[in-house]
């Protein structure tokens, strides 16, 4: 058996800038941290001619086209692995819908666990990130971006940069300590990046993205300092309202102003938008937590490793 594990992120300033149909044209940028949070996946051998699939649910199939879930159809036809399999998948915490790039974690945990599987060990975080973008983008034909396999694949804290030649460079930073800032609140409401994603024109909003690039540019090459990040937290959240509607509701605008009112620098709702959590940076967690006290709120911490695998035999 091989248990791999890759890290679920935060996604700070630049998030849209990484649609490959974007950076294409007009290049990105984004900062996100991967956090201690994690999606695992086992992977074993079964002498029985079949393919086993336990995550949220279970699928039990003798045929690889017959797999429902498309991140594992299209995984398996990547490796080349037909039958005699099963899979199995969780997570920390609940990962659907949460904004926290959990279906690229379970990607970049299924990449390193079936290269192990294989034999040969995916290692480079670069090459565990480009797979993991292959099968979701290419291969699934999702209409996403790169950030979050990027973050999960190489865990830290880091400054991505999407070149319109395709190239991809990650920078590590310094975190200064900012997670002991940083506090997630749940929405309660399910978020669809996807669903999302379809919903913008991103040549009409190009403007909008590359100022939310920009952002991550000029933060970049300063000192990771709470009270910043706050501020910039907030002009993103503002700006990421007017890419399309969708992505805020009365609810969430709502949780938007309690954050302020329990003194926090700055918040803004992670992912694409429409639900999943909102992130905090405070130095009152106390009052966060006192004001969303029907809520279960998170701390994290950074998770400095990547996808790895943790237990082989």
């Amino acid at each position: 058996m091989i248990l791999a594990k890759a890290p679920l992120r935060v996604s700070f300033f630049g998030g849209g800038s990484d649609i490959p149909t974007h950076f294409a044209t007009w290049g990105g940028a984004t900062i996100s941290t991967a956090i201690d949070k994690y999606v695992y996946v086992a992977v074993m051998h079964t002498p029985h001619n079949h393919i086993k699939v336990s995550y949220s649910k279970q699928e039990l199939v003798t045929h690889i086209d017959d797999i429902q879930n498309e991140i594992v159809r299209n995984a398996l036809k990547f490796f080349g692995i037909k039958s005699n399999i099963e899979i199995t998948s969780f997570a920390d915490i609940p990962t659907i819908g949460n904004g926290l790039g959990g279906s690229s974690a379970f990607t970049c945990a299924l990449v390193k666990a079936l290269s192990a599987y294989l034999g040969y060990e995916y290692v480079n975080p670069y090459l565990i990130a480009k797979t993991a973008c292959h099968i979701e983008i290419d291969l699934c034909g999702w209409k996403i971006g790169m950030q979050d396999q990027f973050a999960s694949a190489f865990g830290g804290m880091n400054y991505i940069q999407y070149s319109n030649s395709g190239n991809i460079t990650v920078k590590r930073l310094d975190t200064m300590g900012i997670e002991n800032y940083m506090i997630l609140i749940p929405t309660n409401v399910e978020h669809h990046a996807a669903k999302i994603l379809d919903k913008i024109n991103f040549e009409a909003k190009t403007f909008v993205i590359r100022e939310l690039a920009h952002m991550a540019d000029m933060q970049s090459t300063q000192a990771v300092n709470p009270f910043d990040y706050g501020g910039l937290l907030n002009a993103a959240w503002i700006l990421k309202k007017q890419m399309t509607e969708g992505i805020s509701s009365e609810e969430i605008d709502s949780m938007y102003d309690r954050c302020q009112s329990a003194e926090a620098f700055g918040s803004k709702l992670l992912g694409a938008g429409g639900g999943g959590y909102m992130l905090a940076i405070t130095d009152q967690k106390n009052l966060i937590r006192q004001e969303f006290s029907d809520r279960i709120c998170l701390d994290v911490g950074i998770a400095h490793e990547g996808a790895k695998v943790v237990y082989r035999d």
